[in-house]
């Protein structure tokens, strides 16, 4: 199963991850998994900032987010077409496009509050884990357009694989574990 790994002591918040993401999803469409992601109004991936401190001494900290790809994806479970579905060759969450009916139910579901509602696409739409360039062995665009070398992407079960490594030697660990869900997205 792939897992993201995110260092956010390397984070400098240019938003190439962002904008990567934006650039491969808009005006294409990686049917039946994506629509083309709306040009406006939404983001696959967001990139929240935090402030601390005042005046000279103000620190500013950045954390990219997006879909956690769960184990046990709450928005799966709940989808009442079975348009959301979890992808056994690499653990990608992801929608069908030609199954949902954009009801909503898998925005109301995520305790992430990850899928969107494209009400132009009438369809929910949310990171695919880029599934259409892993089939090529090729890096998600947000882990390739990263030029502070904060975001890796590889197999969590296969001990030797970087992600694998890191996420033991850092001991990093998933946002909101809580929820029980499984969430496959590691921050240092």
């Amino acid at each position: 199963m792939k897992a993201f790994l995110i260092d956010l002591t390397k984070c400098v918040g240019c938003h190439d991850c962002q904008i990567g993401c934006k650039d491969e999803h808009c005006d294409q469409a990686w049917l039946p998994y994506a629509e083309a992601e709306p040009e406006v109004g939404q983001f696959w991936l967001k990139l929240k900032q935090f402030e601390r401190g005042a005046g000279s001494h103000v620190r500013v900290t950045y954390m990219p987010t997006l879909c956690n790809h769960c184990a046990e994806p709450a928005c799966v479970a709940n989808c009442p077409t079975g348009a959301m579905a979890k992808r056994e060759d690499n653990g990608a969450v992801v929608v069908d496009q030609d199954v949902c009916i954009g009801c909503g139910t898998c925005v109301n579901s995520c305790p992430y509050e990850v899928p969107q509602l494209d009400e132009a696409a009438g369809v929910s739409s949310k990171c695919t884990l880029c599934y259409q360039r892993l089939a090529y062995d090729k890096l998600p665009w947000c882990v390739e357009s990263c030029p502070a070398n904060a975001r890796f992407v590889g197999d969590i079960n296969d001990p030797s694989s970087e992600v694998a490594k890191l996420i033991a030697e850092k001991n990093a660990k998933p946002l909101m574990e809580e929820f029980g869900t499984g969430p496959s997205v590691y921050y240092i």
